[in-house]
């Protein structure tokens, strides 16, 4: 009986996180990397910013190198929702710094299902690129449903922390 119980739920909890990621990267602890705007394909408004406040963070708590972000518009009316125009301001931004690298990305969901237990799932795609280079030097693809009482940022939070771990930092 036993026999069957471990596997079973090995099954049953592997099936909640599905990624795909390239090997691990490692970069120079005095690099700079620029973090753009993550577009948002999900249908929860400012889901990029989000990750890209929590992916910041746990930039800095793993001691990667140096992160820039992009300065986000600071004025009375409501934050641009059209993710063109925020990544079109950031490539202008880009244009004037010194990074060696560059990290995108896009969130596929961010959201809570429907049903009774109200899960939240959160997918999103992170790329790390050469600064000049168009393809990509390492990517990883993370999804993840989270139990009926954790939040969309706790998922969110362990997803972005499995991508980065990927990262390591070079004497």
């Amino acid at each position: 009986m036993f026999r069957l119980v471990i596997p079973c739920l090995v099954l049953v909890l592997s099936a909640c996180t599905t990624s795909h990621v390239a090997d691990d990267v490692e970069l120079r602890a005095t690099t700079t990397v620029a973090l753009l705007p993550l577009v948002n394909h999900a249908q929860t408004p400012l889901a990029g910013e989000r990750a890209e406040d929590i992916l910041a963070s746990i930039w800095q708590q793993n001691k990667l190198p140096t992160l820039i972000r992009a300065p986000r518009t600071n004025n009375k009316e409501l934050p641009p929702l059209d993710d063109q125009y925020r990544v079109n301001n950031a490539m202008q931004w880009l244009s004037t710094q010194q990074a060696d690298y560059i990290i995108s990305g896009s969130i596929e969901e961010w959201r809570y299902k429907a049903g009774l237990d109200g899960e939240p799932v959160v997918a999103l795609t992170l790329s790390l690129t050469a600064s000049g280079q168009t393809t990509p030097l390492w990517t990883g693809t993370i999804a993840k449903s989270g139990w009926g009482r954790d939040s969309i940022a706790a998922v969110a939070q362990d997803v972005i922390a499995d991508l980065l771990s990927y990262i390591e930092v070079s004497e």
